[in-house]
């Protein structure tokens, strides 16, 4: 970044109240614990200055991405030139009769803990998921058969340096994805409903849910949860009977418990984790046939590292 944008963007950050850090690296903001140095990363305390954050940003021109705790994230091992905006302190949720509004930054394991105590049931998957609730809005985080399509009413976003309201129909809502992970738009906050049920059932079904994650889940590893999905195929199992679990590139590892995961278990690099990824998905085309697609969510990796089969024929 250029030094007078620099010095202009720690300027105005400076007077709207936002901590901004020159020494962050996405290692320590992502749970599968890699990547490079950032040049700036920026924490917004309060919606309103997430906005101003974000309009500064995009009125300087300045490359930037928006984290949350960083779960579903790969982020090259390389200098990202550019800033990250770290919305976990913009976190404040209210609960009134069956309807929620979640600011982007909120917990999604708090936000299902408040639910079971109001007796509200349909989230209880959110206890499941280490991430923000405008995370998983992005990707429509689910599992057990619930996700987030199934509770959103609408969500607040940034689009194009405007805030706008977005019904749940025109999120296109899609298996492990929506509108704004395609457009790259900023969701700042979440309306869900959810329906009445008792304490006791909702913590009921939020322990199964937890009780079978962690019996089939690599918990105790640092990972950005499954790394592959596919629509219509089940691919841990596929995986699983290529003989992949356990396979290794330097630090990082198939997980033995899980094959849809991979696993930084002894200081991996991006790269080590990347190209794991990209054997899988090549064997699964030449094996079964079947396209895989990233599941996580890829930063400062070149435009054609994206695709593994963007030059591949069919």
């Amino acid at each position: 970044m250029d030094s007078a944008v620099l010095d202009k963007l720690l300027s105005r950050m400076k007077k709207i109240r936002v901590e901004a850090r020159l020494d962050a690296s996405f290692d320590k903001l992502t749970t599968i614990g890699t990547g490079g140095k950032i040049c700036v990363a920026l924490f917004p305390d309060a919606l309103p200055k997430l906005v101003k954050t974000l309009r500064f940003l995009r009125r300087s021109r300045v490359n930037f991405v928006v984290l949350g705790r960083g779960s579903n994230v790969l982020a090259s091992d390389g200098f990202f030139d550019g800033a990250a905006v770290v919305t976990t302190r913009v976190n404040n949720f209210s609960v009134r009769g069956r309807y929620v509004v979640a600011q982007c930054g909120a917990s999604a394991a708090a936000l299902s803990r408040a639910l079971a105590d109001r007796g509200l049931t349909g989230g209880e998957f959110l206890s499941c998921l280490p991430a923000t609730v405008g995370g998983a809005a992005v990707g429509n985080a689910g599992c057990f058969d619930q996700c987030m399509k199934d509770v959103v009413v609408s969500v607040v976003a940034m689009q194009k340096g405007k805030v706008r309201r977005v019904s749940a129909k025109n999120c296109q809502f899609a298996f492990r994805g929506s509108a704004f992970k395609q457009s790259g738009d900023v969701v700042l906050s979440v309306k869900m409903r959810f329906q009445p049920s008792s304490p006791d059932k909702v913590r009921e079904t939020v322990a199964r849910m937890r009780e079978k994650k962690a019996s089939t889940q690599p918990l105790n590893a640092r990972s950005a949860g499954c790394v592959l999905f596919h629509e219509n195929v089940a691919l841990s199992r596929l995986i699983d009977e290529m003989g992949f679990k356990g396979y290794r590139i330097g630090g990082a590892q198939v997980s033995e418990k899980h094959a849809g995961f991979v696993v930084n278990i002894d200081k991996s690099t991006s790269l080590d984790i990347y190209l794991i990824i990209q054997r899988l998905k090549a064997a699964l085309w030449e094996r079964y046939g079947i396209r895989a697609r990233t599941e996580v969510r890829l930063i400062n990796f070149a435009e054609d590292e994206y695709d593994f089969f963007s030059k591949r024929k069919e």
